[in-house]
């Protein structure tokens, strides 16, 4: 309690201290400006175009699908201009109003045309009642990020679950695996292969094909699929069409040091008014690295991915999209975990179809279709007990499915409808061989038994700008849920039953709903409260998995497909402030009350036995009545100002279970059983704040910046789960942004400056040993970025 007294102090100080440096300024509202560049003859959108912003000289380029965005703007008079090659210079005048966001449309002509100043007053725009948060690629670009869990952790109450140096569980206000709906370019699901979730659905996407990272929270944007803690959206690098046709290509090369690792991306982009592409390749081959401590964790892996993707507009206002990309993963290693990825091949195929301004009315049709196919093959031949067992399993998870959204609008209100389909299939086996017992045959296990989970949803969204201060949504979707399988079977080397269960099938209608409501006190204050209820059925581990140490704690864990839904009743406030000095604050606060909450319970070992070595027994996946979870998030950014800006992030979770069994043990035999009230949910992160402080030179060509991050010691664990209490930790780094011209860019910094050994609250214990798993030392990196 101690450190977390201190922790509050010192961000309150700082907090202070920066609002200090801002009291002779005006009260002004920050908002952010973003919008797109598109030609006038053809609608097209235009990337690479040059956009800059006076009186602030800020500069930027758009993006891909010709988007681009200036963040933390005061109000008042800007002017705008933008550049692209055989295009007329385009110049306008915007003013900002109020904490309105400012969205604008910016076309040009290849005309010689003079274009008079115009007056655009800011509105708020795309605006969600909850707390959406988004990392664009220039973000990404300027860090060492190895994949996308890692990436998210700097997110506000965003965390992950290391199990080794890559693959990281992405974990949001303490909901993780299926409480997640993680999916790729709104509608793509991935159905990972390994019951411990070495391979979770992010992890197949590189992270530098990622254009945008979309994370919702709450069970609200149920437009989505079925969505009960948040939404995931990974957004890759997309073919755009070009007026005229051209070939555009990016090249990033990045070092780091401590495990020697290296990553190399290429992506090559072209075409016409008709038909577009993208071609993408990845490359990744990291060694072991060291801890804080200078102990060596074995971490190394490689990875290799590769993307096609090719743009159709057959007529105006029609559009078709297919998409191909390759993931495969090679001699990953996994030191939380009894066994290592020794190879993972995935295909992800999409199409789709884009219908835009039908009429005034019917605004746009989109249909998507999928296919996501995972073939996982892990064992333990690093293991030292190899010597005397080699398993080596192998899964194919297949996820197919895809989605229609209808979009109508008339006056100030919007309407979606639509329906989405998702079929999980999973089958593996797991081989055993007995080494130092060449008599007894060899064992095969069937993992999954041909399971089936269906999902068919039917959706709807009701947006109504009811004022200029007032807007309000609701939200709404039913499920038709279906699993199967086959006869859950385990047998022992002798071809025995170990276990049996032949009544398999569920079917669940599940029903979601969720409302919100923004409204403007005034101009410098602004309030959003959402309410929702959000239903997810139970996954595959949860249903069918047999006998495996899948869990935080140590046990066998048994499925149970008579397992009901879990429910997330959940309401989020957030106020968003603009104070006197200029700085906008934002706070927001939820709280989540969850029925029918899935946990384990332990199995008398006269009924069933586990099948691991070393675990403490076995627990079945039931329901429990009833779990609270909640929290809050607060976020503080100072105005932009020609130099310098910073800004200060805090968030906290926590949660209970009114009343958790705990199980006593003595030299690893079971002797009672004690009640625990209100026992902490497991696997909640702990307290956590981070301090951004950057500086401009140059017009913003070399930008130096420093970040802190501050996380308390986490001493509210569960004690049904054996959970462990963690320290807090305070870590340094630098980094430093610099742009040589439009076409070359570095990025270097290196973190954990003062090397100190720490872990994560989420990170898992060291197999074979009581030891959490360790974060990296000091890490020096230097990423190159080439835009051609």
């Amino acid at each position: 309690m101690k450190c977390i007294s201190g922790l509050k102090s010192v961000l309150l100080i700082l907090l202070c201290l920066n609002t200090l440096l801002f009291n002779s300024l005006q009260a002004q509202d920050l908002v952010r400006l973003s919008g797109t560049v598109t030609s006038v003859a053809t609608g097209i959108t235009l990337s690479n175009a040059e956009v800059v912003l006076k009186p602030l000289n800020l500069i930027t380029t758009t993006d891909q699908k010709g988007f681009f965005v200036f963040s933390n703007l005061k109000k008042g008079k800007y002017q705008i201009s933008i550049s692209h090659l055989g295009f007329n210079k385009l110049t306008e005048t915007i003013v900002i109003e109020g904490n309105h966001d400012v969205f604008v449309e910016l076309k040009l002509t290849e005309e010689i045309k003079t274009i008079e100043g115009i007056e655009i007053v800011g509105d708020k725009t795309d605006h969600q009642p909850y707390q959406r948060t988004s990392i664009e690629s220039e973000e990404i670009e300027r860090v060492p990020a190895r994949d996308i869990g890692e990436l998210l952790r700097s997110s506000p109450n965003v965390s992950g679950v290391r199990k080794g140096a890559t693959n990281i569980d992405p974990v949001i206000r303490g909901m993780k695996a299926a409480q997640l709906n993680v999916q790729s370019n709104t509608g793509q699901k991935i159905e990972g292969g390994c019951p411990n979730r070495m391979d979770p659905a992010s992890s197949h996407i590189d992270v530098n094909d990622i254009s945008r990272i979309e994370i919702l929270k709450g069970p609200y944007a149920l437009r989505f699929g079925p969505v009960f803690g948040g939404v995931l959206n990974l957004i890759t690098e997309k073919a755009v069409p070009s007026d005229v046709f051209q070939v555009r290509a990016k090249a990033i090369v990045g070092w780091e040091s401590n495990w020697g690792g290296n990553r190399e991306h290429v992506s090559i982009l072209g075409g016409n008014r008709k038909v577009y592409f993208a071609l993408s390749g990845n490359n990744q081959n990291y060694g072991n690295y060291n801890d804080g401590n200078g102990k060596e964790v074995k971490s190394s892996f490689r990875k290799y991915n590769y993307s096609a993707e090719m743009g159709i507009n057959p007529a105006d206002h029609h559009e078709i999209r297919f998409s191909y990309k390759g993931s495969h993963g090679r001699d990953i290693r996994f030191p939380a975990l009894a066994m290592d990825e020794r190879e993972d091949n995935t295909q992800l195929m999409s199409a789709s179809y884009h219908y835009q301004n039908a009429s005034e009315f019917f605004r746009s049709l989109d249909v998507k279709i999928y296919q996501s196919d995972v073939y996982h093959e892990m064992d333990n031949k690093w293991r030292p007990v190899s010597d005397t067992v080699v398993a080596i399993s192998t899964v194919d998870a297949l996820n197919r499915g895809g989605r229609v959204d209808f979009e109508f609008r008339k006056n100030q209100a919007s309407i979606h409808a639509g329906l989405d389909y998702e079929h999980i299939f999973k089958d593996g086996q797991r081989v055993k061989n007995l080494i130092l017992q060449p008599g007894l045959p060899v064992k095969t296990e069937d993992l999954w038994q041909n399971a089936v989970i269906q999902n068919m949803g039917l959706f709807g969204e009701y947006r109504q700008k009811q004022s200029v201060n007032l807007e309000y949504i609701f939200a709404a979707r039913i499920d038709m849920n279906h699993a199967t399988s086959d006869p859950m079977l385990l047998e022992n080397m002798m071809g025995k039953p170990v276990y049996y269960n032949d009544t398999v099938d569920s079917d669940f209608l599940n029903f979601s709903i969720s409302a919100g409501l923004s409204y403007n006190v005034n101009r410098n204050m602004a309030i959003d409260f959402a309410l929702g209820r959000g239903v997810r059925s139970p996954d595959m581990v949860e249903r069918f998995i047999i006998l495996l140490p899948v869990g935080y704690d140590n046990y066998d864990y048994l499925g149970n497909p008579g397992l009901k839904p879990e429910n997330n009743h959940q309401a989020d406030l957030t106020l968003t402030k603009t104070s006197k000095a200029g700085c906008k604050i934002t706070a927001n606060t939820f709280f989540s009350y969850i029925t029918n909450y899935i946990t384990g319970v332990k199995v008398p070992p006269t009924e069933l036995m586990p099948q691991t070595t070393g675990v403490l027994g076995v627990k079945r996946f039931i329901n429990l009545d009833k779990a609270y979870m909640y929290g809050f998030e607060l976020t503080w950014a100072s105005p932009v100002q020609k130099f310098w800006s910073s800004s200060i992030s805090m968030a906290y979770t926590t949660g209970f279970n009114p009343e958790a069994t705990r199980y006593i043990y003595e030299n690893g035999n079971a002797t009672g059983s004690e009640m625990v009230k209100n026992d902490p949910l497991p696997e909640i992160p702990p307290l956590e704040a981070n301090i951004k402080f950057d500086y401009k030179f140059f017009e913003n060509r070399l930008v130096p910046e420093l970040n802190l991050r501050l996380v308390a010691p986490q001493n509210r664990v569960s004690a049904a789960y054996d959970e462990r209490t963690t320290p807090g930790f305070i870590i340094a780094g630098l980094r430093l942004f610099y742009s040589y011209n439009p076409q070359l860019s570095l990025a270097a910094g290196v973190n954990n400056l003062l090397d100190k050994g720490y872990y994560e609250h989420l990170n898992r214990r060291v197999i074979g040993s009581k030891m959490s798993l360790y974060e990296p030392g000091r890490i020096f990196y230097l990423n190159v970025i080439l835009n051609i």
